[in-house]
């Protein structure tokens, strides 16, 4: 073996220092880098929980919306069936109305056919009693 130099161990001790800060160079680079895929990794989880809060408020403001609106929809329900009812029972009561007009317009038109069939029926035995007595009066006058 050789003996080392002075110069070669000197360069050697240069080597290890600067060996030594590049190790340590790469140390910090991958401590910071490790700080900043931390800091990433945190940002997405807060952008994520975040994300998964916005999500849920809108699920539960949609689900609010539609229970408002299944209420509003029954509510509405209701009220065209009680329009609904409330119109047929005016129908009915309008028809109700106009059968008792009717009826009583007929039975009017029936007391009012009889009333003519009664006065005709007089006129006529009054026109033959007339006939009568005025063929017995020719009669008579033909006989003088």
């Amino acid at each position: 073996m050789e003996p080392i130099h002075q110069d070669e161990l000197y360069q050697a001790q240069v080597e290890i220092r600067f060996l030594k800060e590049t190790i340590a160079a790469l140390r910090e680079e991958l401590e910071k880098e490790h700080i900043c895929k931390e800091d990433d990794v945190q940002r997405s989880l807060a952008d994520t929980h975040d994300h998964i809060r916005q999500l849920k408020e809108t699920a539960h403001s949609l689900r609010l919306a539609m229970e408002k609106m299944a209420i509003d929809h029954d509510r509405e329900k209701q009220q065209l069936l009680a329009d609904h009812h409330d119109e047929l029972k005016q129908l009915q009561g309008m028809i109700d109305a106009m059968r008792q007009e009717m009826d009583k317009r007929k039975i009017q038109y029936e007391e009012d056919i009889n009333i003519i069939n009664s006065t005709n029926r007089a006129e006529m035995q009054q026109l033959q009693e007339a006939i009568f007595t005025m063929r017995k009066k020719l009669e008579d006058h033909e006989k003088r």
